[in-house]
Order: C-alpha cells, then structure tokens, then sequence
C-alpha cells in the first residue's frame, strides 16, 4: 500500500472505528503503520511475525538483538509475558498504567522483558485487534531523537512508511521513562516525564513511623530502621529505596518543618545516627494509605490514625511487639531519650525480617 495519512484529530466515532479497522488489518498484512501514544509515536511490528519486526528493524536501522517493548491494550495482559510481577513492578502499574512507564521485568522464560499500556485509547483499541501485544517504537533512525509531530514523520519517513494515524502533536512529546525491576533492585534505565525520584518513592514499600510530634520518637524510629535495613539488605542508608524500601515519619499533632529535639539529636548521635536534616510533618490520610505498615509509638497514636484513615486500619500497629507504649521522652532528660531510642531499636531489630520482607 501507498503512503497514507489519516487525520482523526476531529474525527466522529465512526471514522475513527475505521481507522481502528484500517491500522490492525495493515498490521496484520506487515504495513509500516505509525500510532499516537501520549508520549511520541510510534511504528508497530506485531511480535509474532518476524517479517513484521524485520520491516521495522530495517526502517530504524536497528541492530536485530536490541529487543522492543511490548505495549499492552491492558494492565491484565502484563501476565502474558511476566507473572507475577514483582511488587514493585504491581506499585508502579496500579499508579502509572495506562501512562508513560515502561517496566523492564522478568518475564514468564527468565529473561527481561519491556512492557508497557500507552495511555492512547486509539492505540490501546488497534493493539487488542492485533493482540495480545504490539511493539512500538519511535519513528528515527537508531541513535537519534524521535520525530514529535505527524508533520515531522510524514516529511522524514512518509516515503517508508504505509499508514500514520494523526491526532497531532502528542501531549508529553518525551519517550516513556523506563524501569528495570529486578528480584532485588529498583533501577530507572531512562528519566521521561517521571523522574527517578517519582518512580522510586511511588515503587518502594513504604513503612512509616508515627509519633505527636515527629520531632522525638518517629525520627529516632526512621533513623533507626533505616540504618537496620541497610545494613540487613547490604546497601547504603541513602541506597534504600532502589532496594524497594522507603522509610517515613509523621505526627498527628506535627506541624511542617520542625527540627528533630535536642535530645533526639544526641540519642541518635550517640549510635551513629544523624537527625540533622530531619523536618516535622503532620500525618495526612494519603500517607497512610500509601504505607505498607504503620508504626504507632502508643495505643492513643494508633487509635488515632486509624480515625483518621480507617481504611488502613489493617496496616496500623503498635511499634512495640509486646503492645505496650513507647513513652514520649519529650522535654526529659538525655537518660529519657535514650530509653526511648532503646526501645525504639529493640521494636524494630523484632521486626527487622518482617520489614526486609516488604521488597
């Protein structure tokens, strides 16, 4: 078939029900069919037919051993290719699917495998007539930067490719950002519009530590458990998250940015901790919600988180593993603080497998 462009910018239900028609046949016949994704377009190859990746290798001038992604109409066909997916993997997919996320994880024969579902309703419909999965892939040359606008592809590939599906300039005009999650370890291969920070706290299980005022007992908690993880999982404190572990304070009666207490200060020193950059934050129901477990220091901190997100009430518990309180050292002694501190590092080494657990 010749160069066609199909505008659908503006188009009704049945002409872009055409299109939809048009696309999966064209692709089913190995045409060079270019669609919208919310981040750049791409050219599809249907994965079970290699003279179908050839043509696209052939048109990027790609070496044949680097494997393409496997774009999905749905977050449930993920299990086609990968199952489980690791949890990390399961957090990303639930906050950012359909979106510009594409995860690198084991697949279902041991080696890795990119899958992502392109937030384009268009797109997802031509990849469930061709199913169960389509790779995409920019439309450049290997090496350089992807065309961003049908303009763009129609001038520099209109002779080579058969068929572009137009809904103008895509919204992010950025490539997805990609995510390798491994048995052991988050990393963040490529920074698209979700930066590595995003993808790390959105990936990581969060445990988080409540206190009053999260200036005494909750920052000795996160300091705590943070230096136990690591030094459990062997890695650094500041290395935790990429292991899928993130550790959090807040207070029920906190106000923002508060520094940890004199005493705190000095308890945790004392064991080779530091609070110095360490800032108050009031509890919020999405904190809760986001947490994997809750560490209450009392029975009264417990009661009221739970109040306050009783959706989470099964996440919530008391730090101590006996169920009593841990007291608030606030406004004693250094003696006081210590205490609390020692509590704090017993409760937690008790816990220690359950929490390395969380990744």
């Amino acid at each position: 078939m010749g160069f066609l462009r199909i505008d659908l910018k503006n188009a009704d239900v049945g002409a872009v029900a055409a299109a939809i028609a048009k696309a999966t046949s064209a692709i089913r016949r190995d045409a060079l069919v270019v669609l919208p994704t919310e981040t750049v377009y791409g050219v599809a190859a249907d994965p079970a037919r290699s003279s179908s990746v050839a043509k696209v290798l052939s048109l990027k001038g790609r070496p044949s051993e680097q494997r393409f992604t496997h774009h999905l109409a749905e977050t449930a066909d993920a299990a086609k290719f990968a199952a489980p997916l690791p949890r990390p993997a399961q957090r990303l997919a639930a906050r950012y699917w359909p979106g510009p996320l594409t995860l690198v994880v084991p697949s279902l024969e041991g080696r890795d495998v990119g899958l992502r579902v392109p937030a384009h309703d268009f797109t997802r419909k031509v990849i469930a007539g061709c199913g169960p999965s389509l790779y995409l892939t920019s439309v450049n040359r290997s090496g350089e930067p992807p065309l961003l606008t049908p303009d763009a592809i129609a001038s520099g590939f209109g002779d080579r490719v058969d068929l572009l599906c137009d809904y103008g300039p895509p919204p992010i005009k950025l490539s997805s950002t990609v995510v390798r999650v491994g048995a052991d370890r988050i990393d963040v291969l490529r920074e698209g519009i979700l930066t590595r920070d995003e993808v790390l706290a959105t990936a990581a299980a969060t445990v988080l530590f409540v206190c009053t005022g999260n200036t005494c007992r909750s920052p000795m908690a996160e300091d705590t458990a943070r230096r136990l993880l690591a030094a459990r999982l062997g890695v650094e404190p500041q290395d935790l998250a990429a292991r899928g572990i993130r550790v959090m304070s807040a207070g029920i009666s906190a106000g923002f940015g508060e520094p940890a207490s004199d005493g705190a200060l000095d308890a945790i020193r004392e064991v080779g901790g530091d609070l110095g950059a360490h800032v108050s934050q009031p509890l919020s129901p999405d904190m809760v919600q986001h947490a994997e477990r809750v560490y209450c220091m009392t029975s009264a901190h417990a009661a009221r988180v739970r109040a306050l997100a009783p959706g989470g009430a099964d996440k919530i518990t008391l730090l101590r593993t006996d169920g009593l309180d841990i007291g608030d050292p606030f406004g004693g002694s250094l003696a006081r603080y210590r205490t609390a501190r020692d509590e704090i590092a017993q409760s937690i080494q008790a816990r220690l497998a359950e929490l390395a657990g969380l990744t």
